[in-house]
């Protein structure tokens, strides 16, 4: 019948999962408008190896249930992993796993472990609302793609928009301290995951050297949207062209004062002035050139 035919079609334009790949649905609820859905992440270890680990660690452990979509930004990504429960988040929030190098654009989609630097993944991630490829080069490799439901994605409660302090959405100290009652008490409209279950293959496991990175102090993890780094680089480069003209204006001033005060020396001992010149060409020659901030 077509109705079969329709679903066999259906079938056959889903992406086959290779070798080592699995599945893993999410139910959510409280979408904009109070409905329900579920979205299917496609994860693929060959795109980052130790990323898709994690992944399939906090499934098995129930991880992402009641959690909530903290940080959705229109346009965007949606950003979740903290744990609804404090005592569960203060287990996780330390515990960071090595970075893999990224391979695969952040297109529409994609599902990427959020980072603060180099060696800070843990349990937080986004799902790219568009094209994010200008986080490729930012430490944020993509681990998995929607294959189901994006559709229910684009339907996650945006209203709060960008955390605290740049925005009016949660600060992510408190979601970390208080959890879900913090979350339910003074941001009810979030969007949040009822469940996630494996519904197809298993990940490989990595040896436990693979897996873990050394403790660090836990720091505010997000991707910057690209306006947001845009003017995080100009604030920085414009910090750069301050301290270096500044610089320069003190080093001449101080060279003016200095060269004042020997040349009425060197008159007095009725001195040539091409000593002066020499004094005054060596001192540019011993200053250091200022190094250049790398921002958080």
């Amino acid at each position: 019948s077509r109705c079969c035919l329709a679903a066999v079609a259906a079938a056959l334009l889903q992406p086959v999962a290779a070798e080592g790949e699995f599945k893993v649905k999410f139910e959510v609820a409280n979408l904009d408008g109070g409905s329900t859905g579920s979205f299917t992440v496609l994860v693929h270890p060959d795109w980052a190896p130790v990323g898709a680990q994690r992944f399939s660690e906090l499934v098995k452990q129930n991880f992402f249930s009641d959690i909530r979509f903290f940080r959705v930004i229109s346009g965007f990504m949606a950003q979740f992993g903290i744990a609804g429960d404090p005592a569960a988040a203060a287990k996780w929030k330390n515990a960071n796993i090595k970075d893999d190098p990224s391979k695969e654009t952040n297109a529409r989609g994609r599902v990427t472990f959020a980072t603060a630097g180099p060696g800070t993944r843990t349990t937080q991630m986004f799902i790219n609302f568009k094209d994010n490829s200008f986080l490729d080069t930012q430490g944020f490799p993509p681990f998995g793609e929607i294959v189901e439901g994006m559709e229910v994605v684009d339907t996650l409660y945006k209203g709060y928009g960008e955390g605290f302090p740049q925005g009016a959405g949660p600060d992510q100290g408190k979601v970390q301290s208080g959890g879900n009652a913090y979350l339910n008490r003074d941001f009810p409209k979030l969007s949040y995951i009822v469940k996630a279950e494996l519904v197809s293959g298993q990940a490989p496991d990595l040896p436990a050297a693979q897996q873990k990175f050394e403790a660090r102090p836990a720091v505010e993890t997000k991707p910057m949207s690209e306006g947001s780094a845009s003017s995080t680089s100009t604030f920085l480069l414009l910090g750069l062209v301050v301290f270096v003209v500044g610089g320069f204006a003190f080093w001449m001033m101080r060279g003016s004062k200095a060269t004042n005060g020997r040349t009425s020396d060197f008159e007095a001992r009725d001195l040539e002035g091409e000593e002066l010149t020499s004094l005054g060409s060596a001192a540019p020659g011993q200053r250091k050139r200022p190094g250049q901030g790398i921002p958080e």
